[in-house]
């Protein structure tokens, strides 16, 4: 008979008391889970426990902890949508409530199942790699030294080297070590189950045998970093939908745990690295036109001799050199807790020997310094996102800032 799971529904940096936990729970949490939430003794044997900037589910044996984000469905949907570049997903969500979105993988799965029947159905890429045999008859090219020192032991045949085609390309590996990932998972619905396994059959089928794959438990963020090694040509183009859900899939369950009998599940996005990703992202597709190239976090020393090392969010560089620092800050700008973040600034422009740098909030009031005695200005921006900011006034407010930059490096 299995355990009653409580479920604990909180916010980005609420708190919830008196929860009821076991010891394991309480371990895996403190041991795997301290970024996002923060655990404190409460009365009797409970807990006070507070998140922080990450949203989605935890799921142990004997809780369910769900934290969901201070924004509405369509704002997180669409910053997603860029973050992770699947346009094919920007104008249709899924889901229609914050809770459908970072309750469980599903949808997500059920999106990947759809782009691989689709690259399955227009073929898998196929790869050619060098193999070398000795052979009775030429194929390939002839290795003529190896292939004497055979014939003087009487041995008469050739060795030879030659490109077999193979499916086993990284792009093909990286879909399936995705897909045996999620096979391991539970769903509500259990056609996503089916599929994955019809799915696994079909890419197993064409090498006659396994896949070439790392056994699971798969690193998540290992496979986050293979994914961003992939050069998108026009021979791997239609990969790009499955490789960018699959991106999404692996940063969102990248603190799944598994020991032994012990599940401790999650689906966790952190919403500083999403708003700073989604502001990467569109900002280069929308200046690009203007000749404006945004490079994403370019390391710089702040001392001499490689000292203080600082890594600013992105740097807006025109055809001429001329450039602007921005960091995207995933927090409501305050009257006094702008100061620090203004510091963190003047150093990236004092580092960089720039005169303009944008500090782009997710809402608050706007303001503008003029740092006495140098030529410097700190732009503080917002985006105006609340709980109740429709799509049209967040596109208006993008489209203001794209303006303002383009004019400033114009000047």
């Amino acid at each position: 008979m299995g355990i009653n799971k409580v479920l604990y529904r909180l916010k980005e940096y609420e708190t919830v008391t008196g929860v009821v936990l076991s010891t394991d729970s309480v371990a895996q949490l403190r041991r795997g889970f301290g970024v996002v939430l923060t655990l404190r003794p409460g009365p009797g044997e409970t807990w006070d426990i507070t998140a922080s900037s990450y949203v989605g589910c935890i799921e142990l044996s004997d809780a369910i902890f769900h934290i969901r984000p201070k924004l509405a469905v369509g704002t997180l949907w669409e910053w997603l949508t860029w973050a992770y570049d699947i346009s094919s997903l920007r104008f249709r969500p899924p889901v229609t409530s914050v809770d459908e979105l970072t309750g469980n993988s599903e949808w997500l799965v059920l999106f990947f199942i759809k782009e691989c029947f689709t690259i399955w159905r227009k073929g898998l890429r196929t790869e050619y790699e060098q193999q070398e045999q000795t052979l009775d008859k030429i194929r390939g090219q002839l290795r003529v030294a190896p292939t004497l020192q055979r014939w003087m032991k009487q041995e008469y045949r050739f060795v030879c080297t030659y490109d077999e085609p193979t499916r086993q390309g990284k792009e093909n590996k990286l879909l399936y070590a995705g897909m045996r990932h999620m096979a391991q998972k539970r769903y509500r619905n259990g056609e996503i189950r089916r599929e994955l396994e019809r799915l696994l059959r079909l890419f197993e089928s064409v090498e006659k045998g396994q896949m070439d794959t790392p056994a699971l438990p798969v690193s998540a963020s290992e496979q986050v970093a293979e994914l961003a090694r992939i050069r998108i040509t026009r021979l791997n183009r239609q990969y790009v939908q499955a490789l960018s859900l699959l991106a999404l899939y692996w940063k969102m369950t990248e603190f799944s745990m598994y020991e032994g009998n012990v599940l401790c599940d999650s689906f966790i996005l952190d919403m500083n690295e999403l708003f700073e990703r989604y502001i990467a992202r569109r900002l280069a597709e929308e200046l690009r036109v203007h000749g404006i190239e945004v490079q994403a976090q370019p390391l710089h020393w702040l001392a001499e001799a490689n000292r203080l090392r600082i890594i600013p969010d992105l740097i807006l560089k025109n055809r001429s050199g001329r450039e602007i620092v921005l960091d995207a800050k995933y927090k409501v700008r305050g009257e006094r807790s702008g100061n620090p973040d203004v510091y963190q600034m003047l150093a990236y422009m004092t580092a960089r020997s720039t005169s303009s740098g944008i500090l782009l909030y997710v809402a608050g009031a706007e303001r503008v310094d003029k740092i006495r005695n140098t030529d410097k200005k700190i732009y503080q921006w917002s985006l105006g996102v609340d709980e109740w900011t429709d799509r049209k006034s967040q596109d208006e407010r993008f489209e203001r800032i794209i303006q303002h930059i383009v004019s400033m490096l114009e000047e």
